[in-house]
This record gives C-alpha cells, structure tokens and sequence, in this order.
C-alpha cells in the first residue's frame, strides 16, 4: 500500500502568518478595540486547543465566529472562519473545512488580501488531495503559486513546490515530485525553516520508500522526526511515527514497525483525528496479519472499514477492503474475500468515473459561472438598493410598533397599580370594621356579666367588676386605632381580661404565660387582640368555669429560623369536638373566632409573609388529655 503523504504543517503555518498579517490590518484602525481582542484571544486558544482535542478546539472556534458576524469587519470574520476551517481539516471532516476556507476567501476579497487568498486557496487544494481530486488539487496548487510569485512572497512559493511535489508523487510521478521537492528544500534552507524541512525530509522519506530505498528512507524519517521536537507539532509527530513504522515494515522488522504504530495511534485518538486513525487502523491489521495474530488482524481492519464509512474517506476504504480481502483470502474465506474484493473494485471504478466526469463538467461550468457571475454582481446591486429603500420604510414602522407596544404596557402596568393600591385601601377599612366589631362583642359579654352579678345581688362584686372593666376597655381602644402593638402590650391586655373574667366564675382558674427567652416584648410587633377571642371560647365553650383545676397555658416562641413568632394558647376544657357536640346549633360558630380568621386572612392579603392558624382537639393529639390547641404564627416584625 502506498504510504499517505502528510502536508499538514503547511495549514499551520500559514495561520501564524495571517496572525501577523491580521495584526498589520488592525493596526490601519489605529484604535484599539477590546472586543476584536478577545475574539483573537479566542481564535488563538482554539489553535493551541488543536494539539489536545479536536471537539474543545471547534467549540471555541464557532464561538469566535459567533462573536465576529456582528461585527461586520472582514479581517475578523475572515480569521475565525479561516482557523475553524483549519481545525476541521485536521479532524478529517473535510467538507466543513472546504466551507469555511470559502466563507474566508469571501472576506479576504473584501480587503484585497492577496496573500491570505493565496494560503487559504492552497489549503482548499490539501482537501481535493485528501479527498482524491488530484486535478483540481493541481489546479489550487498552481493558482496559489501564481499568487505567491507576484507577490515575491518566497515562503508561500516554497510551499506550493511542496504541495504539487506530493501530487506529482502520489500519481507515481517521482522524478518530477524530486524536481519540486529539491526547489522547496533550497527556499526553506535559505529562509532557515526548519519546520517546512521537516515537512519536505518526511516525504523524500516516504519517496525513498517508493522507490525500495528502505534504509535511506528511515533515516529521512528519524531526520524529522528529530527535528520536529523544535516545534513538537503532536499532528505532525503522528505522520512521522507512522510513516517510521511503515519503513520498518518493508524492513521486515513487524515488531518495531507496531511500536511505531502504537504511538502514532495514541496520538491520532487524543487529537479526535477520524483521518488519521482509519489510515493506522490499516497499517497496524497488516502487520498484525503478518504476525498471524488473526484476531487482532480482524479488530484492526473493522475498525479502519468503520471508520472510513462513517466519515466517507472513499480511499481508504477502498484500500481497507483491498487488504481485507487479502487477509480473509487467507484465513480460507473465499467467499467473504471474493465479496470484498468485489466492494474493493466496484469502489475504485466509480472513483475513476466521478474523477473523469468532474473534469468534463468543471469545463462546461466553468464558462456559465462566468456569465452567471456576470449577472449576479448586476443582481446583487439592485438588490442592495432596493434592501436600503425597504430598510428605511422598515424601521419607521417598527419605531412606530415599539411606540405602541411600550405605550400599551404602561397603561396597564398604571391600571393594575390603582387597583392595588384601592384593595389595600379596602383591606385596612375591613381590618378597622372587624375590630370596632370585636369592641362591642367583647363590651356585649362584659355587661352581661355585670347584669348577671346585680341580679344575684352583688352589689361588690358588680362594682369591683365595673371598675377593671373600665380600665380594660380604656387599654382596648386605644390599642384598637392601631394596626401593631408590643407583644408586651398584647399580653398585659390578655392578662387584665383573664382576671376580668375570673371574677365572674366561682372555681379558681389558673393560667400560665411561657415567652421565649430570646424574644423582646417591647420590640416585637403583633397585631392586637388577636388572641382574646381564643381565649374567651376556653373560657366559655371549654366549660371551663365548671372544672375545678381549670387551666389556660399561652406559649410564645420563635421558630427554629427565627423569622416567625409562635402563639399557642392551650387549656384543659373539654375540647372543641366535645363542645361541638353539646351546642344545640350544631352549625353555630363564635362569632369572636370568626372575626379573628377574617383578620388572618386580611392579614394574609395585604403581606407577602402568610400568618398560619391551626385549632386542635388534645385527644385527637393524645388520648389521655382533653382540651383545645390553638396555634398560629405570625411573621416576625420588629419595631423601628
């Protein structure tokens, strides 16, 4: 099998020359402008990104181009585009490389960069090699050259002696490659190029090869291989290796042949290059089918048919099924090889065919892209001055649309303001009724009492009622006109009305208040007479004044994050289901609890923190208790 000739480290030359030449075009602006900075920031991580991953690398690279379109600026676009295209090259997806080579040479004409046409149209011609379109590789080749030339750029001109050297030594035409080879080797020697040399000592490498010159050829190859340590090019390293391990081959020396192999395989998997590895993937079943190691053989040769199928390299696969052949051919498989011999020719007869009717139709279409290019530069000027008309008439009406769409939300947004602010004010006249009604429910109950006292003549006790009665109510609607009072406030009102009511029952009931150590009770803020209505329905419909160890327990704590208090007002009654079952309105339902959860849920509206209100019977809790628990929190707000 003919050995592959690597052309590769010409592409990564001439993208550190455009690098500079870019730098010469930025320059013209004489501003400098930090978003065309990162960009060549970006473009430049993606290119040393090339020697570890192919995918980082093209991932970085879209992100350039990404970055560049909304630029407008040819140099930037053409530069992006230009090292994406590089990287797909080397990654063997040859048709995204060829597009972006195009989409650059378009913005490279836009700044009469003769130069940069020149090395991208050469790169254009390494993919048509690649790809077996020798003619038309021949064709870039030449018309770089020509370039070069007129522009007395000599690296340029050694580079495209290279490249139609190795044309000339891949159609077997090794006198005329040796013609081209030799005059690029005198340029590079001249320009010190070491790198370019080391280019041109692997093909003369590979050429010895050719023609059965094997000990010359391997000592070309190490040459290089030496030389490329300077740059350590990990792409071009593997070319080398391989191309080492094939000269060993025809030493008949397999052992040290796969050593070579071996690495070059390494180095192709850590750079993603589906290319390359197809190729070593062949090479290494070869020697492998020379060693008789059958089964490695078979691994090797499925893996480089694989491959090459996957990613449309015709020749390679074509040379796969060639070898293939061979080797089942061996093993005594005659059918199978007859029908991979079959796949092998029936593929080199339709290279030959598209190579032959490629030529014919490049001439006939070479006149009509003329005339159409003709017509479409005619076409492309109407069509930019009819595009700035549409444009101005466009943006008048989007202005306008804009206008309307801004104009729209803002009465809305207005509207929805006003009506949040009417609810709110809604709220707090709801909140200010439901306590003037809590004033006269609890007054109602009061009088009540005091009637009850007179009637049983106790003339002391209606009088000693009446007098704390006045105090409390005194406290009550001055604490009524506000929306927040102290926790101290709260529980020193609760405490004036459980003693109020004690008066009016004959057994003894005892209550307890438990406040949280690390609460404050001046600055802590509750709303007012919040727990009252939960405390008379103890009193009353708890039957507590009937229980002769009756008990009223009113917790207050922090909960565990501290952002709400806790009230819990718990007593020893007979529970809520059982008073629940004693009333004769069995839908009858306090109307002091009412106002408190119509309170709540005012509360609720109006805050963004939510107050959380529970009623349980102890029983349902624990079976051996009878009572009620009422809990509920109330977001924790401190005074200013």
């Amino acid at each position: 099998m003919r050995l592959l000739l690597p052309f590769l480290l010409i592409i990564i030359n001439s993208l550190q020359v455009y690098s500079n030449q870019t730098a010469i075009n930025e320059n013209v602006d004489k501003v400098k402008n930090p978003q065309k900075e990162k960009i060549f920031e970006i473009i430049k991580c993606a290119e040393q990104l090339r020697d570890s991953s192919f995918d980082a690398s093209i991932k970085t690279g879209k992100q350039a181009i990404k970055l560049a379109l909304p630029s407008n600026k040819a140099n930037i676009i053409a530069a992006s585009c230009k090292s994406l295209g590089v990287t797909y090259f080397y990654q063997g997806v040859f048709d995204s490389a060829q597009y972006y080579y195009e989409k650059s040479i378009l913005e490279f004409n836009k700044l009469s960069d003769s130069l940069n046409i020149g090395k991208v149209t050469s790169n254009i011609g390494i993919i048509y090699r690649r790809t077996g379109m020798y003619d038309k590789a021949l064709q870039q080749y030449l018309k770089a050259l020509e370039i070069y030339k007129s522009l007395g750029y000599k690296s340029g001109v050694g580079s495209a002696y290279f490249n139609i050297g190795g044309v000339y030594q891949t159609l077997n035409q090794t006198e005329k490659a040796l013609v081209f080879y030799k005059s690029a080797q005198k340029i590079y020697e001249d320009l010190h190029n070491y790198a370019r040399l080391t280019n041109i000592f692997i093909n003369m490498g590979v050429l010895q090869v050719e023609l059965n010159n094997y000990e010359e050829s391997l000592t070309l190859l190490l040459h290089a291989l030496e030389l490329n340590k300077h740059a350590e090019n990990m792409q071009l390293k593997s070319t080398i290796l391989l191309n080492i391990g094939q000269s060993y081959v025809f030493l008949n020396q397999a052992d040290k042949a796969l050593e070579y192999y071996n690495e070059c395989e390494k180095l192709r998997i850590q750079l993603n290059d589906y290319w390359g590895l197809s190729q070593i993937f062949t090479l290494k079943a070869n020697v492998y089918n020379k060693l008789n190691n059958d089964n490695k053989a078979e691994e090797y040769f499925q893996k480089s048919i694989k491959t090459s199928k996957q990613n449309h390299y015709s020749d390679l696969l074509k040379e796969a099924y060639y070898y293939y052949s061979a080797f089942l051919e061996k093993r005594k498989k005659a059918v199978e090889a007859i029908s991979y011999l079959k796949k092998y020719n029936h593929l080199k007869d339709s290279l030959i065919t598209i190579y032959q009717n490629r030529t014919v139709a490049e001439l006939t279409a070479k006149y009509e892209s003329e005339q159409r290019k003709n017509e479409l530069e005619v076409l492309t000027q109407k069509s930019q001055i009819q595009q700035l008309e549409l444009s101005k008439k466009n943006y008048w009406i989007i202005l306008l649309i804009v206008v309307l769409i801004v104009g729209v939300v803002a009465i809305l947004i207005s509207l929805r303001i006003n009506r949040l602010r009417v609810d709110h004010k809604i709220m707090d006249l709801r909140q200010k009724v439901l306590l003037t009604q809590m004033n006269p429910h609890f007054l109602f109950n009061s009088l009540t009492a005091i009637q009850s006292f007179i009637l049983d003549h106790k003339n002391k006790e209606a009088n000693n009622y009446l007098s704390r009665l006045a105090s409390l109510v005194r406290g009550i609607l001055e604490n009524s006109r506000e929306e927040f009072v102290s926790l101290r406030t709260e529980l020193e009102t609760l405490q004036d009305y459980i003693g109020l009511q004690k008066l009016r029952f004959e057994n003894e009931i005892s209550y307890e208040f438990k406040i949280g150590e690390n609460i404050d009770q001046d600055e802590v803020l509750v709303p007012p007479m919040l727990a009252q209505p939960f405390v008379e329905n103890a009193l009353i419909h708890g039957m507590l004044r009937n229980k002769p160890d009756a008990k009223i327990q009113v917790q207050v704590f922090l909960n565990g994050n501290k952002e709400m208090l806790n009230f819990q007002i718990r007593d020893n009654g007979i529970g809520i289901d059982e008073a629940k079952n004693l009333s004769t309105n069995k839908n009858h339902k306090s109307l002091a609890t009412s106002i408190a959860i119509d309170r709540v849920k005012i509360y609720n509206f109006k805050s963004s923190k939510k107050m959380h209100f529970e009623i349980a019977d102890l029983k349902n809790m624990n079976p051996m208790e009878s009572g009620t628990q009422v809990t509920y929190s109330i977001p924790l707000l401190i005074s200013n």
